[in-house]
């Protein structure tokens, strides 16, 4: 048993400097935190049980295995900081998907930027060409500059390595042309009405606002979704031995497992196939 003496804000403090010394994602870090927080403001000590349960508590709160076990890797993370490493509980097992879930149609892709193109909202037709045709995550797309278009890339640093990121040559064409008439030559790519940098909380309320809007499936409209699309049109593109292993650079995947995903169908797709299929 540990018992939690030190006040909150005090351990909370020690734990940052520990996880930014080991130089761990600030989003890692913001998550590592919250369930430290959450441990310490719950319970009087750790002990096996309360470990426990906390995570039958997880299994009930959230319907998604995935943010159950992101949780307990950041518990765990925790229980090893605090020398507590014996107390660390196994993730919960997810079956295997076949398919991807989730993720926007070509056709109902191009449906919503046309629509948007012709409403003349050409900062949303410009930020969803720029997730489609980078594959940029939205933490990275708020954080690009006006300066990263005119140079023709940039250099995004996450989780101790540097991802090159380019802006093909029609994107390219596109922002500039719409910076010019912006005139914009410097700052942040993209702003909010009150013009500072965007939110990931904005866009994702404006994407799904418009998909609505739009009359497009709002699950299917979210900034993954969109780097979801990316992939699977590269590797729809190019079927080279090699384009597996150049698809996971262009992603910074470190594991080519977690790009091997992008060869399946998506849910929609799957159906559609076993539709087509089964007439018998």
């Amino acid at each position: 048993m540990v018992l939690i003496t030190n006040s909150t804000e005090e351990i909370l403090s020690r734990y940052e400097k520990y996880m930014r010394k080991a130089e761990l994602a600030d989003n890692t870090i913001k998550s590592y935190l919250w369930t430290a927080s959450y441990v310490i403001s719950n319970y009087d000590s750790i002990t096996r049980a309360t470990v426990l349960d906390y995570k039958e508590y997880l299994m009930k709160t959230y319907k998604k295995p995935t943010t159950v076990n992101q949780r307990l890797q950041a518990l765990n993370h925790f229980l090893k900081y605090m020398h507590k490493g014996a107390f660390c509980v196994k993730t919960i097992r997810i079956q295997n998907r076949h398919f991807l879930d989730n993720v926007i149609s070509n056709r109902d892709y191009k449906r919503m930027i046309g629509k948007l193109k012709a409403d003349n909202r050409i900062k949303w037709y410009m930020i969803i060409r720029t997730l489609v045709c980078t594959a940029a995550r939205i933490s990275e797309l708020i954080n690009m500059q006006v300066e990263d278009v005119i140079e023709g890339y940039v250099d995004i640093y996450s989780k101790g390595t540097i991802r090159r990121i380019y802006f093909p040559k029609g994107l390219r064409e596109e922002l500039l042309k719409w910076l010019e008439m912006e005139n914009r030559t410097q700052g942040p790519l993209f702003l909010n009405k009150n013009g500072v940098r965007i939110s990931v909380n904005g866009v994702e309320t404006m994407l799904k606002k418009y998909a609505k809007e739009y009359g497009i499936d709002e699950k299917l409209v979210h900034p993954h979704s969109f780097r979801h699309r990316y992939a699977i049109n590269f590797l729809e593109k190019n079927k080279s031995a090699n384009s597996l292993v150049e698809l996971a650079d262009i992603l910074g995947h470190k594991n080519i497992d977690v790009t091997r995903i992008y060869t399946r169908h998506t849910a929609t797709e799957q159906q559609q196939l076993v539709n087509r299929t089964v007439t018998w």
